[in-house]
C-alpha cells in the first residue's frame, strides 16, 4: 500500500526514480509524486492517475538534471485521491519535503496544537503534520530537527524528508513500516521493496524499526531514533534477480507468477525433503531450546489469499499432530482470540511480512508469552525479525496483486512444517510419510502438468462468464476451502460476484439463487465418501438448470456424467489436491479478467501490501 523510492549519486535522478516508482505500483496507488534537487533548488511535481500521468507532467514541464531526489506513489487513506493530497508535502514555507507510508495515529492532536501555533494546512492527510512539525522545531541542523520531531509521531511509518536549507541531503526512517537501502559503487538508493531497486543494485540492508539513514553524495549513515547510535549495517546480496521482476514473454505479470509456481515449489522444497523426511534448519535450534516442548494448541493466523492457506495448512496440521489447530483472520484475532500463554503455538502467514494486521496478531501472541513462527516470502521483513521463527517461502518476487505463486508456496510449507513437527513428536505412522513426501518431491512436475492440461480449456471457458455478473464455487472439505480462494480470486480480478460455499450447506437457503443459466464450479478433487456427496450436491444444483464446470482428477470417470463440463488434473495426495486445483481457479479469474478489459495485475481499488490496519 504506496511506495516510497529515493536516489542520491552521479546520475540524473529523474528517469531512475520514475523507473522505480514504476516497478513499485504493484503495491496500488490513485496518485503519485516526486522531488527533484539539483543541490540548489528542490522541484516538486505530483499529479493524480498513474505513473505514465506523473511521467506526463515531469516531461511537460520538469526539466533538471538533479541528481538526488524522492518519489511516490499514494493509496488514498486520509483524504480523497487529489493533487493536493499527493505526496511529496510540505508545510507553511515548503522548507521541509516530506514522503510518508503508513499512519500517525495521533495526527488529530498534533494537528490542533500546530493550529493554535498559527500554521494553516492544505490537505486532508495525516502525513501533512510532519512538515509542520519540522518547521515548528527546526534547530537549523537538519538531521537533528528530524530527531527532535520523530519521539512525537505515534503509528507506523516509512519516511522520506528533504529540505531546502540542506538539499544535498535525504533521511530515510522506518518505524513498524518497510523501507530498504540499496547501493552500489557510486549510488545509493532506497524503496519500500526490493523489486524497485533490482534494475540498479542486488546489495540491499532493510533500515530496522526504530532507525534513520542519512544519505548525502557517496555516503550513508544509519542511526538509532532514540539516542542517535550509530548503526553498522550487514548488507547482504539479493536473492532474487532482474530476470524475476522481468515479464520477459509474458503480456501481465499474473500469468507470468501462475507458470512460475513449478520453479517457485522447486525452491520452496529445496533442501528442505530428505530421503526420510523434512528438514528444517530454521526451526532446529528453537525445538532444540524447548520453545515448542509445552505447546498443545495452534492458531493460525492471516489475512486474504493468506488466510485460505492457513486453513489448508490447520487441516494438515490437525491430521499429523492430532492438536486442536484454529484458523483465525488477523484483523479479528486481537479481539476475539481465545485464552493464550505458552501453550499456544502461533503461526503467522503474511506475503510480504509487512501485512500490518498480522503484525498487530503478532504482537498480540507475543504479550501472552506464545512462541511465534512467521511464514513469508520476504526476508527482512518486520514479521520475519519479530518473530521467534521464520520459514521463507521462497517464490520469489510476486508484482501482481493477486497472489498465485505465493499462495502455493505458502500451502507447501505448511505442509513442510505439519510433517517436521510430528516427526518430532513422534505421531506420524511410516505410510503416511512415505505417502507424503512421495507427492511433494512430485509436486512441481505435478503443477507443470496442469498447467498444460488446462491452460486452453479454461481460456475457452472463461469465454462463458463474459456477461455473467454472478458465479457460484462449491465444494466440501478442503475443495471448499479451495472454493474460497478461488472466489476470492473472481472478485478481485474479474470483479465477478463470485461466492464459495460448502456444497452441503446450499440446500439450507442459497439454493434459491440457483436459476437457469447460472455458472457453478464444482470442485470434486477429495476422494472417498465426500466425493459421493459433492456429486449428489451437484446433481441439486443441476435440477435447478445451472450450468455446471466441473474440476476432479484424471483417475475419476463419474463427474462427467453429472455435469455440462469437465476438467482433469492430475490426482497427488488429498492435502496437496489444493495446490493442483489452485491452477485452473488462478486461471479462470486472469481470462476472466482480461475478457473483460480488466488491469490484471492491478485490480481496482486494492493495494499488495497492506501496511495500514
Amino acid at each position: 500500500m504506496s511506495g516510497i523510492v529515493g536516489f542520491i549519486g552521479k546520475r540524473n535522478a529523474l528517469p531512475i526514480l520514475l523507473d522505480c516508482l514504476d516497478t513499485l505500483d504493484y503495491r496500488g496507488y490513485d496518485s503519485a509524486g516526486i522531488a527533484i534537487s539539483d543541490e540548489s533548488t528542490i522541484h516538486i511535481r505530483k499529479t493524480v492517475g498513474r505513473i505514465d500521468d506523473l511521467r506526463a507532467v515531469v516531461n511537460r514541464d520538469l526539466v533538471t538534471t538533479g541528481i538526488l531526489g524522492i518519489g511516490h506513489t499514494r493509496w488514498a487513506t486520509h483524504g480523497i485521491p487529489s493533487e493536493a493530497n499527493s505526496h511529496p508535502l510540505t508545510g507553511c514555507d515548503d522548507r521541509f519535503i516530506v514522503v510518508h507510508n503508513g499512519i500517525i495515529e495521533n495526527y488529530p492532536q498534533l494537528k490542533r496544537n500546530l493550529l493554535k501555533q498559527g500554521h494553516t494546512f492544505a490537505t486532508e492527510t495525516d502525513t501533512e503534520v510532519i512538515p509542520h512539525l519540522l518547521e515548528e522545531y527546526d534547530t537549523g541542523d537538519f538531521e537533528k530537527t528530524v530527531q527532535a520531531v520523530l519521539p512525537m509521531l505515534v503509528g507506523s511509518f516509512a519516511l522520506a524528508i528533504m529540505s531546502k536549507e540542506q538539499p544535498d541531503m535525504i533521511i530515510a526512517v522506518s518505524q513498524n513500516n518497510p523501507l530498504v537501502l540499496g547501493r552500489d559503487k557510486t549510488d545509493l538508493y532506497f524503496a519500500s521493496d526490493i523489486p524497485a531497486m533490482l534494475p540498479f543494485t542486488r546489495q540491499f540492508y532493510p533500515i530496522q524499526n526504530g532507525e534513520y539513514a542519512v544519505l548525502t553524495q557517496g555516503h550513508v549513515t544509519i542511526k538509532k531514533f532514540a539516542d542517535g547510535t550509530e548503526i553498522c549495517p550487514i548488507w547482504r546480496l539479493a536473492d532474487e534477480t532482474l530476470g524475476d521482476v522481468l515479464l520477459n514473454e509474458y503480456e501481465h505479470y499474473m500469468r507470468k507468477e501462475i507458470f512460475d509456481q513449478p520453479k517457485a515449489l522447486r525452491d520452496t522444497l529445496a533442501g528442505r525433503l530428505t530421503e526420510d523426511g523434512v528438514e528444517l534448519a530454521e526451526l532446529a535450534a528453537a525445538w532444540d531450546a524447548g520453545l515448542f516442548a509445552r505447546v498443545r494448541k495452534i492458531d493460525i493466523v492471516a489475512s486474504g489469499t493468506s488466510y485460505h492457506a492457513g486453513l489448508i495448512g490447520k487441516k494438515a496440521l490437525e491430521q499429523l499432530l492430532h492438536f486442536p489447530v484454529a484458523a483465525t483472520y488477523s484483523s479479528e484475532f486481537v479481539h476475539e482470540h481465545a485464552n493464550l500463554d505458552e501453550t499456544n503455538l502461533v503461526i503467522l502467514l503474511s506475503q510480504s511480512g509487512e501485512t500490518a494486521d498480522t503484525l498487530s496478531a503478532l504482537r498480540e501472541a507475543q504479550k501472552y508469552g506464545c512462541p511465534t513462527i512467521a511464514i513469508t516470502n520476504t526476508a527482512g521483513s518486520t514479521i520475519s525479525r519479530k518473530a521467534d521463527c521464520t520459514l521463507l517461502t521462497k517464490a520469489g518476487p510476486e508484482l501482481a496483486v493477486a497472489s498465485t505463486k505465493a499462495y502455493t508456496a505458502q500451502i507447501a510449507t505448511m505442509l513442510l512444517l505439519a510433517v517436521w513437527t510430528a516427526q518430532r513428536m513422534s505421531s506420524l505412522q511410516p505410510t503416511q510419510v512415505a505417502d507424503l513426501l512421495a507427492a511433494l518431491r512430485q509436486l512441481p512436475t505435478d503443477v507443470e502438468s496442469t498447467l498444460i492440461m488446462i491452460d486452453d480449456a479454461i481460456d475457452q471457458l472463461a469465454q462463458v462468464t463474459y456477461d455473467q455478473e454472478s458465479l457460484f464455487l462449491i465444494g466440501r472439505g478442503l475443495d471448499y476451502v479451495l472454493a474460497l480462494e478461488g472466489a476470492l480470486k473472481l472478485q478481485e480480478i474479474a470483479y465477478i460476484h463470485a461466492d464459495a460455499y460448502a456444497a452441503g450447506e446450499m440446500k439450507h437457503g442459497t439454493m434459491a439463487l440457483i436459476t437457469p443459466g447460472m455458472p457453478v464450479i464444482a470442485l470434486a478433487t477429495q476422494t472417498g465418501s465426500v466425493f459421493d456427496k459433492t456429486i449428489s450436491n451437484i446433481r441439486e444444483v443441476k435440477a435447478r438448470d445451472a450450468f455446471v464446470v466441473g474440476i476432479t482428477t484424471v483417475s475419476d470417470d463419474v463427474l462427467a456424467d453429472e455435469v455440462d463440463e469437465v476438467m482433469y488434473i492430475p490426482e497427488t495426495h488429498p492435502l496437496l489436491m489444493p495446490v493442483l486445483a489452485a491452477i485452473p481457479l488462478q486461471l479462470l479469474a486472469y481470462y476472466a479478467g482480461t475478457v473483460r478489459g480488466n488491469d490484471v495485475d492491478r485490480p481496482r481499488n486494492l493495494a499488495k501490501s497492506l501496511t495500514v490496519e
